[in-house]
């Protein structure tokens, strides 16, 4: 499973990098056509990968409530992000897979309740969780990568 959280390190130092090579402005930008801009895909794998490794184990999750409300499945990109929420989404993105990595190594996670995805996959433990989540990322990690050939500044 080890290996899983690594490729999680991976998708996500892309995700990073994206980040990184923007203006706050660029990344809050909704093109035309879309529901959401490159700010809002970065925080939604971070508050997403929450929910399913950390609500569904019964721990305590590495980010607000608040957060997840803004950020979960079924909300829509918004401009309100600062150049605070930046560093900190940056530094969430970076720090939660070794979070993860300890807490899967310490079995902290073992306890899962069960979820029926989008795609109609269901997760059972936490094993499945890091599989799936990683599926997510990379779809989103797409997303951005599309996002950023219609910013037109």
């Amino acid at each position: 499973m080890e290996e899983h959280i690594i490729y999680l390190n991976k998708i996500r130092r892309q995700i990073i990098d994206e980040l990184s090579q923007h203006t706050l402005e660029q990344l809050l930008y909704i093109p035309v056509g879309y529901k959401n801009n490159i700010f809002w895909n970065a925080a939604h794998v971070l508050a997403t990968q929450q929910l399913i490794h950390y609500y569904l184990t019964e721990n305590r999750m590495l980010v607000d409530l608040e957060f997840i409300k803004v950020y979960k499945k079924g909300t829509f990109g918004n401009n309100e992000a600062t150049e605070s929420d930046l560093e900190e989404l940056i530094e969430l993105l970076e720090s939660t897979p070794m979070q993860l990595h300890k807490d899967y190594r310490a079995e902290k996670l073992s306890r899962y309740r069960k979820l029926q995805t989008f795609l109609g996959i269901e997760l059972t433990n936490i094993e499945d969780a890091i599989i799936y989540n990683n599926i997510h990322e990379a779809m989103h990690l797409g997303y951005i990568l599309s996002l950023k050939k219609n910013i037109p500044f």
